[in-house]
């Protein structure tokens, strides 16, 4: 995972190019890339991938958090593991942006060994930030080198980070949530002698974006059109304060036959919102 950063060029988001890889070389028509980057806040995005060109990794976290001008305010930092302990960090996901960047640096910066994000494969059109990224959402033969990747990183010295909801939080019955975590996190923490930190993230989305997650979901409509909201979320939170608070770690070997893997997920789940208490 150590390609080489060209900084030459500023790293660039091309509405047109990414519809065309995902659509097996077919052009898109002009008036849906317009609307798309309109609604993704490309031009911004890629203003602030101008100014950041140069960075690379937490470095251009940390310049993401300072242009947006979040104050991200931590607790419970005594609770980390000294460097070197290799563990797997979970985490509510409330924003699906600026929570997830503001998280990776403030736990980074500690550990020189380096972090392990497992995420969407979007992500890796940011190249400043790829070396950061396993891509998950693989299918077929892809599936086997994720596997690959993935043995590597666990078997390896640096931290994992993981948002184990898969998605980000929605709102139902009055209550912002994860839904239910899945129990990967768990199988590889056994697997790998991981302990488990649990980390709580106090934020959340617009009205807008959880009227949308409900109207989407009462039509019965698959597709996760809520998401295309998200950058325009991450521009929202500017100026705003983003609380974490980190809990204290859980040996792996708690994660006995005494209950599923499933239900170890949500337990630690509970953990976590138990937090921001």
């Amino acid at each position: 995972m150590g390609s080489m950063l060209d900084m030459s060029q500023p790293v660039q988001i091309d509405i047109a190019s990414i519809l065309k890889g995902k659509t097996g070389g077919k052009k898109p028509s002009s008036m849906l890339v317009y609307l798309l980057s309109k609604l993704l806040h490309v031009k911004e995005i890629n203003h602030f991938l101008t100014l950041a060109k140069d960075k690379k990794d937490l470095d251009f976290f940390q310049a993401l958090i300072e242009y947006l001008n979040v104050r991200v305010l931590v607790s419970g930092v005594d609770n980390l593991p000294l460097s070197g302990t290799p563990c797997v960090f979970v985490s509510n996901h409330p924003l699906g942006g600026i929570d997830g960047v503001a998280v990776a640096y403030e736990v980074g910066k500690h550990y020189p060994e380096g972090i392990i994000i497992p995420a969407n494969d979007l992500l890796m059109y940011l190249k400043n930030v790829q070396d950061l990224f396993i891509p998950v959402n693989k299918v077929g033969g892809r599936a086997k080198n994720l596997a690959e990747a993935l043995h590597v990183a666990y078997m390896s010295s640096k931290q994992m980070m993981m948002f184990p909801s898969g998605m980000v939080s929605r709102k139902s019955k009055g209550k912002i949530e994860d839904p239910e975590w899945k129990k990967n996190f768990i199988v590889k923490a056994v697997e790998y002698k991981r302990n488990i930190v649990p980390i709580y993230i106090g934020a959340r989305n617009s009205a807008l974006f959880y009227w949308v997650a409900r109207v989407r979901k009462k039509l019965k409509i698959t597709l996760n059109i809520e998401m295309l909201l998200l950058p325009h979320e991450m521009f929202r939170q500017r100026n705003k304060e983003l609380k974490i608070v980190i809990g204290k770690p859980i040996q792996w070997n708690v994660f006995d036959d005494a209950k599923t893997p499933h239900k170890w997920a949500q337990y630690v789940k509970k953990i976590v919102y138990n937090l921001k208490k």
